[in-house]
């Protein structure tokens, strides 16, 4: 490195350690993979300006504007265990390991070790599982967690990826077969590759088909779900760009953009090497990770108003990689990371009030507050019309008799008399609930599992809610009216109050601080 180099860098980090609170890591941008498209059978693509394909030693031309397609043919399953988690810990704490199989010392227990070493200069986001159980197939672990669930203890299940499916992929242009193999296959186009009938948000009441289009090499294969996927290779800040706009509204005030960027990157970083630990692949680009629909119009307006931005992420008081985690509207309140999901307590992500000022008094875990709450709310960032996501502050949700079927079905304690004995947390949202029917009863654990049972077709929009059942007249209840607040989990980030903070002029370290409080924003690279 020249001597004027290295006096830039020196002043660059005395910058960044004067502007962030922290030297700078001046690591390079993480190469990542993404999960962009699946399909059963196959597919059709093109290339915009042309490109080439290969598999294996093969390989040839792409030409511009024309239609190819992939077909395949599954020879073999994936092939997966399923362990049931109580609970997990840090790679290499010892003494939170120890208290989890402490607690839970009359279970027979094991460890299972989740993700892979980190590169240089990155965080080390591998985590230890102690789970209680290991099946050949879903069905007979989600019955020992329904075992575990009776006992009042919250539990998920890891699906562990052994091998992928296997199966022939053929590559034609019109009744040409260009290439075949059992291989992957390797797409690089020279701009633009357009995948047609991309399925998003499956088993959401908004999804749908659409052609996307995507600007880096993509990858062919038979994957873990038994379909065809298409896996891109890029990098972290070039999916950023794809990122925000997918998952808050391109129009949104810059400081909200900002701070979706920055919670987006963090969120990456986080769980980079664990989320699809063995998948071959890091991420995917639905709500499972974060929404990623490609190159959209928007790219370029969207790419300059969060370049101040790059590299910028949050850390906790430990100096690791906060999991800035985001939903679209808290509903007034957030919740604390440990009620929503089976995981530790993260001073940083702890339920904080969106109020636009200061209210004394109210409990939302009692269930007279949480109704007033729901019903009268007070004034709150994501309350404001003028943000997206502000129709979601307050909803409706009518419960049908069919609905009332389903639900029972899925409980299985016969016709339903009663859903009640709700435990809500500091955001008001139920946690656990009781249904008592003619043959049982059941609890049901965590926001999520509530959500599914409660959403009839789709997932239902926030368990913060209160209800009021119809019976009929012998006691069943036939259906019912659900009347909640928010939409998603409520934790981290509300990017509706996000949007409607940066309207009222506020940058986006201002608006993390809000809800991510006591975190300090780094600049890695």
């Amino acid at each position: 490195m020249s001597e004027v180099k290295m006096k830039l860098k020196n002043v660059l980090n005395m910058a960044a350690a004067f502007i962030f609170g922290t030297a700078a890591v001046f690591a390079t941008v993480p190469d990542v993979k993404v999960k962009i498209a699946e399909y059963d059978k196959g597919f059709e693509f093109r290339m915009s300006d042309g490109g080439t394909w290969e598999c294996g030693s093969d390989k040839g031309i792409i030409e511009p504007g024309k239609v190819y397609k992939f077909q395949g043919d599954m020879i073999a399953k994936a092939l997966k265990e399923y362990h049931v988690v109580l609970g997990s810990a840090a790679y290499g704490d010892e003494k939170a390991l120890y208290e989890l199989e402490t607690q839970f010392s009359s279970y027979r227990t094991y460890r299972l070790k989740i993700g892979v070493p980190p590169l240089p200069d990155y965080p080390d986001n591998r985590v230890v599982y102690v789970a209680a159980g290991s099946y050949d197939t879903e069905e007979e672990a989600l019955v020992e967690q329904e075992r575990f669930s009776r006992l009042n203890i919250s539990t998920w299940i890891h699906t562990d990826n052994i091998r992928s499916a296997k199966g022939r992929l053929v590559l034609s242009e019109g009744d040409k077969v260009l290439c075949e193999g059992f291989t992957l296959f390797q797409l690089t186009s020279n701009k633009y590759t357009t995948l047609r009938g991309v399925e998003y948000a499956k088993g959401f009441s908004w999804s749908g088909i659409e052609d996307r289009t995507y600007s880096d090499r993509i990858w062919v294969r038979w994957g873990f779900t038994d379909r065809i996927e298409c896996v891109e290779l890029t990098n972290l800040e070039k999916l950023l760009v794809g990122i925000v706009p997918s998952e808050i509204s391109a129009s949104s005030a810059v400081g909200a953009l900002q701070a979706q960027a920055v919670a987006a990157r963090g969120e990456m970083l986080s769980k980079k090497g664990v989320r699809h630990f063995k998948e071959g692949f890091d991420f995917c680009s639905e709500q499972h990770c974060q929404v990623y629909k490609g190159i959209l119009s928007s790219y370029e307006e969207i790419s300059g108003k969060i370049r101040p931005t790059f590299g910028i992420v949050l850390k906790n008081s430990k100096g690791r990689v906060l999991d800035a985690v985001y939903s679209a509207n808290c509903g007034g309140h957030t919740a604390s990371n440990h009620n929503i999901w089976t995981s530790n307590p993260d001073e940083h992500l702890q339920g904080v009030s969106d109020f636009m000022t200061s209210v004394k008094g109210l409990d939302l875990t009692k269930e007279t507050d949480a109704r007033k709450f729901i019903e009268t709310p007070p004034a709150a960032w994501c309350g404001n019309k003028k943000a997206e996501g502000s129709d979601k502050f307050r909803w409706k949700k009518t419960l049908t008799q069919n609905d009332l079927k389903v639900i029972e079905k899925a409980v299985g304690v016969g016709k339903i008399r009663t859903i009640d004995s709700f435990k809500r947390e500091i955001s008001g949202r139920i946690i656990s609930m009781r249904v008592a029917g003619e043959s049982g009863e059941k609890m049901i654990l965590k926001e999520l599992p509530i959500r599914k049972l409660l959403g009839g077709a789709s997932v239902l929009r926030s368990s913060c809610f209160i209800a009021q059942w119809q019976k009929d007249s012998g006691g069943f209840i036939i259906g019912g009216t659900l009347t909640g607040a928010g939409w998603g989990h409520g934790v981290g980030m509300c990017q509706t109050g996000a949007q409607a903070q940066a309207l009222a002029g506020r940058e986006y370290l201002q608006i993390l601080q809000h809800y991510f409080p006591k975190s300090i924003s780094v600049k890695l690279y």
